[in-house]
């Protein structure tokens, strides 16, 4: 009897059954012969299926247009298995060699998507065109192509050019101090835009003008200023980099010399630095990965925020330990500056840290104003419903409605308030459903101050959309714009200022 678990049947005599009742002889062999017949109809009942991989692939086609020689471009490719079995696949590329590709894996697990990065770098002042070329374990699509096309052009390129790349400050007495400086010139014919600039070795050098993010016309020059100014009688040495977008010649080094240049090992500023930040946030800065070559311990910190966004009212925690915080309360960069003195006096060059504050929220909303205690505020509002209207809008009446399902990501916060002039407030939401939202600023109250400008930008998914600026007065309104969503475009409105209607918080 078979079992009731069994996943196949058979109308006929199994296979196994032929062995134990063939017979010997002729009439056994005939027997044998109809029973073989009759399995040839024989049917399995079996309930199997095979797992395949499936490969997608977007976009069809990388068009990279005008590419000026000799830059390059990228774009990419996005491979996704949607089978349900590994997808193994090679990567090559057939036509002209001004394309690469990097390929990140060639094995792509079950509803996994990687990310080709395509780079096109042209010669030539030519038409290229080429084909990606993928092959694969998916039996039903075993080669994928994908086109290239590209043309390189002639435009115009910025050219970094300094006048001299030592600079030697002689023999200058301790307490006394001289200065040297240098012409940094764009000798091409578009913009030449100037990274931070930076230092190494002795702390003896200060740059007195510092073209650090400058940017530096066709045919223009900016000049340098160094000053040197000797600890003591040892000698100095150190360099200043320069980074630029002359895509030749990324970075140019001057060295730097006085009494001799020395053989002395400076200490050495070093900050852990974190790159970037979603603001509104605490961002924790260490530098204690600082050390001195030569022993002269401990060392002493001095720290200053060198640059911060327009519109951040923020500083740095502390100045003097080996560790410090900063609040990145708006987008936008901020520059953080660390130097070093050992125990006997020497200074390091300093070390330079630049946190990129980027909103994690994909709708962000900033507000800042140019007075010390008037009090504006910013509201958000769906559906658009008008200010202060319950629910529906998002303000410091009501912080955090509950716009979406419960426990999702579509509701909005009021991350900031400020309520004593300048700002910043902002209103944020993660992820937003689809749909329309009014940007607005109300002049809540004067304290004093009259008149002020309000500032506001929005930022969709991660980028500025938005910057603009207003007059105001108290109880006025300011109907900024209009949020599209998901396209996370921005419409402003060009509507005056209004009187408020209201002025009743109801939650």
């Amino acid at each position: 009897m078979r079992s009731a678990t069994a996943r196949s049947s058979c109308t006929c005599p199994c296979p196994d059954a032929l062995v134990a009742i063939a017979p010997i002889g002729t009439y056994g062999a005939r027997m044998t012969l109809a029973l073989l017949v009759a399995l040839v109809g024989c049917k399995q009942d079996t309930d199997f299926q095979q797992l395949y991989p499936r490969i997608a692939t977007a976009p069809e086609e990388l068009a990279f247009g005008e590419i000026a020689v000799p830059l390059d471009g990228h774009q990419q490719l996005f491979v996704t298995n949607a089978g349900r079995a590994r997808l193994e696949m090679q990567v090559a590329i057939q036509g002209d060699d001004a394309f690469t590709v990097d390929v990140p894996a060639e094995v792509v697990g079950v509803d996994e998507t990687i990310e080709l990065d395509v780079t096109f770098a042209p010669g030539s002042f030519l038409d290229y065109a080429a084909e990606i070329v993928i092959t694969s374990n998916d039996d039903l699509t075993p080669e994928v192509r994908i086109p290239l096309s590209g043309t390189g052009v002639d435009a115009p390129m910025p050219d970094i050019e300094i006048d001299r790349l030592t600079v030697d400050f002689g023999t200058v007495a301790m307490g006394s101090n001289s200065t040297e400086f240098l012409l940094l010139r764009n000798v091409g014919d578009a913009p030449l835009e100037l990274g931070t600039v930076g230092q190494e070795g002795s702390g003896a050098f200060v740059l007195q003008t510092d073209p650090s993010n400058d940017v530096v016309g066709p045919h223009s020059d900016v000049p340098v200023i160094i000053q040197y100014a000797p600890f003591g009688d040892l000698g100095d040495s150190g360099e200043l980099v320069f980074p630029s977008s002359d895509p030749d010649e990324p970075e140019v080094r001057v060295v730097l010399l006085g009494n001799g240049g020395g053989d002395y090992a400076y200490p050495v500023a070093q900050i852990d630095c974190p790159g970037t930040s979603a603001p509104p946030i605490w961002v924790d800065l260490d530098g204690s990965g600082s050390y001195d070559p030569e022993g002269f311990l401990p060392l002493t910190y001095a720290w200053t925020l060198s640059s911060r966004p327009d519109g951040s009212q923020e500083d740095l925690t502390n100045l003097v330990s080996d560790t410090t915080r900063l609040f990145t309360d708006v987008a936008g960069p901020y520059e953080v500056q660390l130097v070093v003195t050992n125990a006997v006096g020497t200074v390091s060059a300093p070390d330079r840290c630049t946190i990129d504050a980027i909103p994690a929220d994909e709708l962000h909303v900033e507000l800042t104003w140019d007075t010390p205690a008037a009090d504006l505020d910013l509201h958000l509002a769906r559906n658009g419903a008008d200010i202060f209207t319950p629910t529906d809008d998002c303000s410091f009446c009501n912080g955090s409605p509950n716009w979406g399902v419960a426990g999702s990501d579509d509701d909005p916060r009021l991350d900031l308030d400020d309520q004593g002039g300048f700002g910043p407030e902002n209103i944020n939401i993660l992820t937003p459903a689809d749909g329309d939202y009014v940007v607005r600023v109300h002049y809540w109250e004067e304290h004093g101050d009259d008149v002020v400008v309000a500032t506001v930008r929005v930022f969709t998914y991660g980028v500025e959309v938005y910057t603009g600026q207003r007059a105001m007065q108290r109880n006025e309104v300011w109907d900024v714009g209009q949020v599209n969503w998901p396209d996370g475009t921005f419409g402003s409105y060009s509507v005056n200022n209004y009187d408020s209607p209201d002025r009743t918080c109801t939650p």
